[in-house]
């Protein structure tokens, strides 16, 4: 199992923004990355959410279930296109 944290050094201690779920003892392998090491890319994606865009569709009726919807939609390229006469 993996687990992703993001954490901010203070006094010279790893302090993380949630609680970790694992049980008392659990031993684990630690590796520090800095996110000034990380590439552009990684530290925009985190931000997901803080881009104006984000939820743009969360009023739309028709996909109250977008995963059904993406299903749906998916299934409609899986069947063969018929010529109508």
């Amino acid at each position: 199992m993996a687990v992703v944290e993001r954490g901010t050094v203070r006094q010279g201690q790893i302090v993380l923004e949630h609680p970790l779920e694992l049980e008392e003892g659990t031993e684990v392998i630690v590796r520090i990355e800095t996110l000034s090491a990380l590439p552009q890319e990684a530290s925009v994606s985190r931000d997901l959410k803080s881009l104006r865009f984000f939820g743009i569709w969360a009023d739309r009726h028709d996909m109250t279930d977008s995963v059904g919807w993406v299903r749906e939609e998916r299934q409609k390229w899986k069947t063969r296109i018929e010529r109508q006469e």
